[in-house]
């Protein structure tokens, strides 16, 4: 498969990173000769300097044989046109762009069939979703929800005096009277699929699949306590946070508080979300906590468009007794790492979950959604099973992953979830949970017949997040 991506930013390096990881051949396209040359520095992939709207540029960066075009540049009309060529000049079959204005075409996203594009994705609503499904799970700790079941993936430190501990992968499964499986093992950095004689010791970071039912149970044999929040605190009212506000019904707005510094937004969003309170202050100020009583909240999101104001807020607040904390990152994601250290429950990084978005998009129409783990050495995803699929009629125990990925959860057609064991027979239309070593992508694709040519990308499924045009 080849890709040709406009933006050698942050996003487009993290994205082709991933792609060339997979074996997909890749070619980025700027107009910046210090980007192009940073990004060919950091990738291992072809990188040329051109404009996204310029004919000659497009074609010597590869579009006319390109099997998808994805624009990530930080103008939604670049980006929008740039797109229409690809689609138009050179025929190439999905084109995805990264648009931030909804003035384009309303709440409802693009209108229809504008300029040849298959997908848009709104990172700031991307963002968003990521957000409000980690409240509703009442998890903060690196929660991952999936789009068409009610499996969760989240992430287990584990302590010297933990029962986790010096035990191998089976014998915890034993031990642990829940649905669960032990997916991913990230041990000083590298991370792996382990078997059941895999031996997990302290310090390690476990990746664990679970039936929401069984949450409760695991969380308990690492000392938290599982509650969702119901009196949040939101510090900043950008893009993010009118999405997110948003997705809470009346009767849980009435419970949110708002901090804006800027007076006429403050005033715009009141009147908008008229059962949101809404204070025009700023959030350093002496006493704010006091005055506004924000210790009594069970959460607090601090969503400005500064990553330092967010980080330094979300672990101020945790020594004023708010109970957890997010904060949002969208420039530099070295803070995701440093917040490990801070006290902060859950760090959203903008850029993560629109290239995750991306992702799923180029890897064919059964794909529900895709998340990445452990700084993308591992990949988490719902799969839905064709007709035709090969596995179809196989018990997992005969489809050899060889140590490379395991097949973590089910969910029939019925809407039954289930952790399945080596006995479970595939059928049509299950959708299947796998996580999966990403540098054997290109392997566990070719094993279960998941197609990324260009007919399985033009799939015509709606999803939940981003907005596709018919």
């Amino acid at each position: 498969m080849k890709v040709v991506i406009l933006g050698a930013g942050r996003r487009g390096i993290r994205l082709a990173r991933h792609l060339v990881e997979e074996n997909k051949d890749v070619i980025i396209i700027d107009e910046d000769v210090d980007d192009v040359n940073n990004a060919m520095s950091r990738v291992d992939c072809l990188a040329v300097t051109g404009s996204g709207t310029n004919l000659d540029d497009m074609r010597e960066a590869g579009l006319a044989d390109a099997d998808a075009f994805i624009a990530l540049t930080g103008s939604d009309e670049t980006n929008l046109v740039s797109c229409g060529i690809a689609a138009s000049e050179f025929k190439v079959p999905l084109t995805i762009a990264s648009i931030r204005n909804l003035s384009y075409g309303g709440s409802n996203g693009v209108t229809h069939s504008l300029m040849g594009i298959t997908y848009i994705v709104n990172p700031s609503e991307e963002a968003a979703s990521h957000i409000y499904q980690d409240i509703e799970r009442g998890i903060y700790s690196d929660i991952i929800s999936f789009d068409t079941t009610s499996l969760v993936l989240y992430n287990v430190y584990v302590e010297k005096d933990s029962q986790y501990a010096n035990r191998s992968v089976r014998k915890i499964r034993q031990e642990i009277k829940a649905n669960f499986i032990i997916a991913a093992l990230n041990r000083n950095g590298e991370a792996m699929v382990p078997s059941g004689d895999t031996l997990v010791m302290p310090g390690d970071t476990l990746s664990l699949v679970a039936k929401d039912d069984s949450v409760e149970t695991i969380l308990q044999t690492v000392g938290r306590r599982r509650q969702k929040p119901r009196k949040i605190a939101i510090v900043g009212a950008g893009e993010v946070t009118d999405f997110l506000i948003r997705k809470f019904t009346p009767a849980q707005q009435r419970n949110l508080i708002l901090i804006e510094k800027n007076k006429d937004t403050c005033e715009a969003m009141a009147t908008k979300y008229p059962s949101v309170l809404v204070l025009n202050a700023d959030v350093t100020s002496e006493g704010i906590v006091e005055e506004e009583n924000l210790s009594s909240r069970d959460l607090i999101l601090c969503l400005t468009d500064s990553d330092e104001l967010n980080i330094i807020t979300a672990s101020y607040a945790k020594h004023f007794g708010i109970k957890n904390s997010m904060a949002l990152v969208t420039r530099n994601p070295n803070y995701i790492r440093m917040a490990s250290h801070m006290d902060i429950d859950s760090v959203i990084s903008t850029q993560d979950v629109t290239v995750d978005s991306l992702k799923k998009f180029l890897h064919g129409r059964n794909i529900a959604s895709m998340h990445s783990l452990f700084d993308g050495q591992i990949e988490a995803f719902e799969y839905e099973v064709p007709k035709t699929g090969r596995i179809v009629g196989k018990a997992l125990k005969d489809i050899n992953m060889r140590g490379k990925g395991i097949i973590a959860g089910v969910t029939k057609q019925n809407g039954t979830t289930t952790i399945p064991g080596g006995l479970y027979v595939v059928q049509t239309g299950d959708k299947l949970v796998l996580v999966i070593e990403r540098r054997y992508a290109q392997t566990i694709q070719e094993l279960l017949d998941m197609s990324d040519d260009k007919s399985g990308n033009m799939s015509d499924d709606k999803t939940t997040n981003s907005k596709e045009v018919n």
